[in-house]
């Protein structure tokens, strides 16, 4: 009896020092899934984040038939780290809790806001555009950021026609000098086989 006294002690010991390099192990993987989201310059979530946030908006919307906007900001280019974080913090100000903001790029941001529509985001681009106004360059300059909106009526097929119409937004800001929207399929699409009835 006394010989199994400390072959037990040893085997909860044991038992105990699995356990907790069990709870470590998990905690740090979870530490690097979320920061393999992370944008390590604005500590905003990455492009790899912001795709999976749009592709369950776009479940989502599809679901319960709700508009949905993405905004999307372009600093222009050879932009400073500086610059970076401080458009990084206007947009964290400007937008919701609930809003998904991302760092796609070394100079470009997107925001994806769910439940907002047409009329909202014109109000939001606007935010946006006094919020970086006031931003500079490193040698003092005004920066001239490209702001663009994309109200979805209808969720569009994949997270790609969403970049791509923010894109689309952002060639026109550069080319007007103001926040370009638009309202992106207005009218759900016809039912293959049910036109005329």
């Amino acid at each position: 009896m006394r010989a199994g006294v400390p072959i037990t002690i040893l085997a909860l010991a044991a038992i105990g020092g699995l356990t907790w390099a069990v709870v470590a192990l998990r905690r740090s993987l979870a530490r690097e899934r979320r920061l393999a989201r992370v944008d390590d310059l604005t500590g905003l979530r990455n492009a790899r984040a912001f795709h999976e946030a749009a592709g369950a908006e776009i479940e989502r919307a599809r679901r319960y038939q709700h508009p949905f906007t993405v905004a999307a900001v372009d600093l222009g280019s050879r932009v400073g780290d500086e610059l970076v974080r401080a458009a990084a913090t206007v947009l964290r100000g400007a937008l919701r809790a609930t809003d998904t903001v991302a760092r796609l790029g070394r100079d470009e941001f997107i925001a994806l806001l769910p439940e907002t529509t047409a009329a909202s985001a014109r109000i939001v681009l606007d935010k946006l555009r006094v919020g970086l106004a006031d931003l500079r360059t490193s040698d003092g300059r005004h920066a001239i950021p490209a702001i663009g909106g994309v109200t979805f009526l209808n969720p569009p097929q994949a997270v790609e026609e969403i970049v791509r119409a923010t894109d689309e937004r952002i060639i026109e800001a550069r080319s007007t000098g103001a926040p370009s929207h638009v309202t992106w399929n207005a009218a759900p699409p016809p039912v293959p086989g049910f036109e005329g009835r």
